[in-house]
């Protein structure tokens, strides 16, 4: 990265007004509705999060009677129907605001669904509160994915009036979740930060957050397997926090668009296509990319000692393959459970988008190239 601070960049900050984060924060959810002077909540989860966490009934005794309605039927990728499903329930209790809480598939459906709601009124979208499980950081995000159709494509949103208003952060509300689901989402997050580091608009303040988040996320994810480590977990929160504070600035390359596609296609969780993909992604960009990962891999606390630039890059993807592997996560699409036959369809689709988000540079040979990632990934 430039080192030339002088040099014009232009930076928007995107994201929540407020975040309120530790331990128990989730309590001060009636100060925050009652800062928004909302009156009729719609309460958005999931089904797991519904049923086998105590996390929704948390939210129902600290708000009560000022949530009106639920929908507890969110799904993976976002799907078109849980979209319809919420909107309607926005418009059926006269909704002036969402509290949601789950991972970033919920608040995508949400995002989508007030965006959209908005739109059709011709109104702003009411405010959203947002109560993460995971860390896959989807909270401080404008945009959102979600899948159409049969096929399961994955689509993009991007409305800079959804970003969530307030984020709780609040690491007993992770305890619950699902060790593979919280862990692989801890490596989505790492994903987001080298994606920053390694852009094509690489950014000062962007580059430091990212690297804090790579070096508490390699330092304490591990540690969280231990679900009552709630030091270990709130480092987390924090360093999912950081790993994505450059959206909309610095812009993603391959792991991050490769993964939804894979995600939609193969019905494989975010967290695990990033698994199965980032280390692969790092050591195919190393050479246009050393000097990010260079400090990527001082970041993670790769040993340095008698390694050349490439060996000490290629160290620190050996080193992240190997630590997905000890927390019991895939290395590999075929582990994942991803389907041979449909590397061709996911190659296509994800050349298409690559196409549609202005990411061609990193592919010369077209849907080969991204078919040759895939295959490295594959076993």
């Amino acid at each position: 990265m430039s080192t030339d601070f002088a040099q014009y960049r232009a930076f928007r900050v995107l994201g929540p007004d407020r975040v309120d984060s530790g331990a128990n924060a989730i309590e001060k959810l009636p100060k925050i509705v009652g800062y928004l002077d909302a009156r009729r909540l719609l309460l958005v989860t999931s089904t797991s999060v519904a049923t086998r966490t105590p996390n929704a009934q948390r939210v129902r005794d600290l708000l009560g009677n000022a949530i009106v309605a639920e929908y507890t039927g969110c799904r993976a990728h976002a799907p078109e129907p849980d979209i319809h499903e919420i909107i309607e329930t926005l418009h059926a209790h006269a909704a002036d605001a969402v509290v949601s809480i789950g991972g970033s598939s919920v608040f995508d459906a949400v995002k989508v669904a007030l965006s959209r709601s908005a739109n059709s009124h011709g109104t702003d979208p009411i405010a959203h509160i947002a109560i993460p499980t995971t860390l896959s950081a989807g909270e401080f995000s404008p945009g959102a994915g979600f899948t159409e159709g049969k096929a399961g494509a994955k689509q993009l949103l991007l409305d800079l009036r959804v970003s969530p208003q307030y984020v709780i952060l609040d690491p007993t509300v992770t305890m619950d979740t699902p060790e593979s689901l919280w862990l692989s989402s801890g490596i989505k997050a790492i994903d987001h930060a080298m994606e920053a580091i390694w852009s094509r608009k690489p950014h000062p303040y962007v580059d430091a957050l990212a690297l804090e988040a790579v070096r508490l996320l390699v330092t304490y994810l591990p540690q969280t397997r231990n679900a009552s480590n709630l030091e270990a977990r709130a480092a987390c929160q924090m360093a999912a926090w950081m790993s994505i504070a450059g959206v909309g600035a610095a812009g993603m390359r391959l792991s991050h668009f490769l993964g939804h596609q894979i995600g939609a296609q193969m019905h494989m969780p975010h967290g695990i296509t990033s698994c199965v993909l980032l280390p692969v992604v790092m050591r195919y960009l190393r050479d246009d990319t050393l000097d990010a990962q260079i400090r990527i891999a001082h970041a993670m606390g790769v040993d340095r000692a008698g390694r050349g630039d490439r060996e000490f890059a290629d160290a620190a993807a050996d080193r992240l393959e190997a630590m997905i592997g000890e927390m019991g996560l895939p290395t590999t699409i075929s582990a994942a459970g991803g389907s041979i036959e449909a590397i061709d369809a996911v190659a296509r689709s994800s050349f298409e988008a690559s196409r549609s988000l202005g990411l061609t540079q990193d592919l010369p040979d077209g849907v080969e190239s991204v078919r040759r990632i895939l295959m490295k990934a594959w076993a």
